[in-house]
């Protein structure tokens, strides 16, 4: 009989020092987890605002509209956000939750892009970073929307660079691509490596 207890205490801890072993290990791999998940989101807001200890913030404000125009006086842009942040150092604006207003030639909306987060650099070039999301808002043109992570707008020319991966849903059809060059103004967009796309057959009866 004493011998079946100790064989039983002995399996017990046996299994005990198992689930030890397994609890250990599992808290090892969540400690990891969370190390690697900091440390990207470090890297992220480092590559987003690469600012030194030196900078200093001008200028911030909160719910702020910014109207960009030509040379000419004609409305270009028009620009919303949550929050803005001037540092005058790196001529750089970062703004949260922008959203952005494209017009054409007549003061037409045309466009409207949103983002997580943006930077303008050099009064011309926004960087856009996050879930980017660019509307077409006049519903009769090819494609509606583009949608990827990251991309860069020219204020002046409204042309957009992605080297992201690409998603763009048009009348019937979506395509995808790893980038994309593109323009506000003539409405074209070209799809570049790995481009698939998919169209959806209309019924004629």
């Amino acid at each position: 009989m004493r011998s079946h207890i100790m064989f039983y205490i002995s399996k017990s801890l046996k299994k005990n020092k198992k689930y030890t072993f397994i609890s250990i290990l599992f808290v090892l791999i969540i400690i990891l987890l969370s190390f690697i998940i900091k440390k990207s989101l470090i890297m992220f807001n480092a590559s987003l605002h690469p600012l030194t200890r030196n900078d200093i913030c001008t200028h911030q404000g909160t719910d702020v509209t910014i109207n960009v125009y030509s040379k000419t006086g004609q409305l270009k842009f028009k620009l919303t956000a949550h929050r803005i942040q001037h540092f005058s150092n790196q001529r750089i604006t970062l703004f949260t939750c922008p959203s952005i207003i494209a017009f054409d030639d007549k003061n037409i909306p045309t466009w409207k892009i949103t983002a997580n987060q943006a930077k303008l650099s050099y009064k011309t070039t926004l960087h856009l970073y996050g879930y980017v999301y660019i509307n077409n808002l006049i519903h009769n043109r090819y494609f509606q929307s583009i949608i990827t992570n990251q991309a860069i707008i020219n204020l002046i020319t409204q042309d957009i660079i992605s080297n992201k991966k690409v998603i763009i849903h048009g009348h019937y059809f979506y395509s995808i691509g790893m980038k994309i060059h593109a323009n506000l103004h003539t409405q074209t967009a070209k799809l570049i490596d790995n481009v698939q796309t998919c169209y959806e057959i209309q019924r004629i009866w």
